[in-house]
């Protein structure tokens, strides 16, 4: 196998690795979003829902 082979073999392994591993956290952070939660946390004195948009949170 040449150097050049080796390098591009290299280069596609890493773009694989690299996209292989935006999928996964994209799946995970996905099934974070559908999982189900409670309507409201409350930490100290803030309290954020979680169901609601980003305009009811003002």
């Amino acid at each position: 196998m040449s150097i050049k082979a080796r390098k591009y073999l290299m280069i596609l392994s890493l773009c694989a690795l690299a996209g292989a591993l935006y999928g996964t956290a994209a799946y995970r952070v996905e099934q974070t979003r559908m999982q189900p939660s409670f309507a409201i946390s409350c930490h100290q004195t803030q309290c954020v829902p979680h169901t609601g948009s980003f305009s009811a949170l003002r």
